[in-house]
C-alpha cells in the first residue's frame, strides 16, 4: 500500500499540467477506506501543494465497516468536505447476498460517526434490482436512509458484469435476474419517496437536497476535463481520453521509471457527440441546443440529432423547454434506450 500511494503522488506530479486548475478531489473506485487516515491525508496534502489550491470539495468513499468516529475526525482534519458511503442496504441478509463485509447496525452507525466527527455533506449509496429484495424491504430501505438525513442519495441497479461473481452464478444457473418490471417499480418507488421527502433527482441515479449535489460528478456531465490518477484510473483533457494501465505491478514499474502506463483515445466527431449526448442526457437540465451548436458538429450529425430529436419528442420520450431537450423523469427507467436511439 505504501508504495502504490507514493506511486500516485509521483505520477499526480508527471501529470499536474494535464488539466487547469482543478475545483474538486474525490478519493474513490476500489475501497479507500482501508489506507490509515494518515495516508490519504498525505495525497490530499500533496495535491494541494502541487496545485497550490483549497479544493472546494473533497470527497472520499468509505465503507461502512471501516468508519469510526476517530477516522472521520483525522479526515476532516485533512481537508476532507464530503463522504460517499456505500451503505447498499440495511438488510443484514442483502448484505451477504452483495458479499459485503458489514452489517446493517454497522451501517447505521457509520453515518451516525460521520455527523458527530462534525461532517455536514453526507451521501449514501443504495442498490436496488436484485434478487431476494422486496418492494416492501426496498420501501423501508428508503425510509431508513431518509431518517438518517444525509445530504446525498445515489441508487443504482445491481448490474449482472461478465467478470463477476454475480455473473458466474447467472451462467451457472443459480442466480436469476429480477424483472426489469419489478425493477422499474423499485426506481418509481425511489423518486416518489424522495421528490415528496423534497428532494430533487438532479441525474438518473443521484438526489441531493437543495444545494448539494455533487460538485464532483457533476462536472463529469457538463464534459469538464479531469485527471485520473492510478491503476485503471481514466482522464480526459478535452480532445482525448486516457487510461492507465489496470495491472498493479506494470503501473508500479511504469511510474518508478517516469513512463506513464497509458493508453490514448482521440475523439472523433462521432464519438464526441454520443459523449455529449449521453452525459447531458443523463441530468436533469438536459442537453442545451445552444451548447449542442457550439460544438461544430458537421452536418450530417446535426441533421442526425434533429431526426431523432424529432421522432423521440412524437413517442413522448423526449420534452423540449426553454432551449433545452430532456428524457421526462418518468421515462429515465430506461434512459439508455433512448439515448442509444440518438447516438450515431
Amino acid at each position: 500500500m505504501p508504495e502504490l500511494l507514493q506511486a500516485i503522488k509521483a505520477e499526480m506530479a508527471l501529470r499536474s499540467r494535464y488539466i487547469g486548475l482543478p475545483d474538486t478531489l474525490y478519493i474513490g473506485g476500489g475501497t479507500p477506506s482501508l489506507c490509515e487516515a494518515t495516508a490519504l491525508g498525505g495525497l490530499i496534502g500533496a495535491a494541494k501543494a502541487l496545485w497550490q489550491t483549497d479544493f472546494e470539495e473533497v470527497t472520499v468513499e468509505l465503507n461502512p465497516e471501516d468508519i469510526t468516529l476517530a477516522y472521520c475526525q483525522r479526515l476532516a482534519d485533512y481537508g476532507v468536505n464530503r463522504l460517499s458511503i456505500g451503505v447498499q442496504s440495511f438488510f443484514d441478509e442483502h448484505l451477504r447476498f452483495m458479499n459485503r463485509r458489514h452489517n446493517g447496525a454497522q451501517a447505521i452507525k457509520a453515518v451516525e460517526a460521520a455527523r458527530w466527527a462534525g461532517f455536514t455533506n453526507v451521501g449514501i449509496d443504495l442498490i436496488f434490482g436484485f434478487p431476494g429484495l422486496t418492494r416492501a424491504q426496498w420501501r423501508q430501505n428508503i425510509m431508513q436512509a431518509l431518517s438518517l438525513s444525509p445530504e446525498h442519495i445515489s441508487a443504482y441497479q445491481l448490474g449482472i458484469e461478465p467478470g463477476t461473481p454475480f455473473f458466474k452464478r447467472y451462467k451457472e444457473g443459480l442466480l436469476r435476474p429480477v424483472a426489469q418490471e419489478e425493477a422499474a417499480a423499485q426506481y418509481a418507488l425511489l423518486q416518489q419517496r424522495l421528490s415528496a421527502a423534497g428532494w430533487e433527482q438532479y441525474e438518473v441515479s443521484n438526489f441531493a437536497k437543495k444545494g448539494y449535489r455533487s460538485k464532483h460528478n457533476s462536472a463529469y456531465w457538463r464534459g469538464v476535463p479531469y485527471l485520473g490518477l492510478g491503476p485503471s484510473a481514466h482522464s480526459f483533457n478535452g480532445v482525448a481520453r486516457h487510461a492507465n494501465v489496470s495491472h498493479l505491478g506494470r503501473y508500479l514499474k511504469g511510474i518508478s521509471a517516469l513512463q506513464l502506463p497509458l493508453k490514448e483515445e482521440r475523439l472523433t466527431p462521432k464519438k464526441r457527440y454520443n459523449e455529449f449526448v449521453m452525459t447531458r442526457l443523463r441530468t436533469a437540465e438536459g442537453l442545451s441546443l445552444a451548447a449542442l451548436e457550439q460544438q461544430g458538429f458537421h452536418a450530417n450529425i446535426r441533421r442526425h440529432f434533429k431526426e431523432a430529436v424529432f421522432r423521440l419528442l412524437q413517442q413522448g420520450l423526449l420534452t423540449e423547454q426553454e432551449g433545452f431537450i430532456k428524457i421526462p423523469s418518468q421515462k429515465w427507467f430506461v434512459l439508455d434506450g433512448i439515448i442509444i436511439a440518438m447516438l450515431v
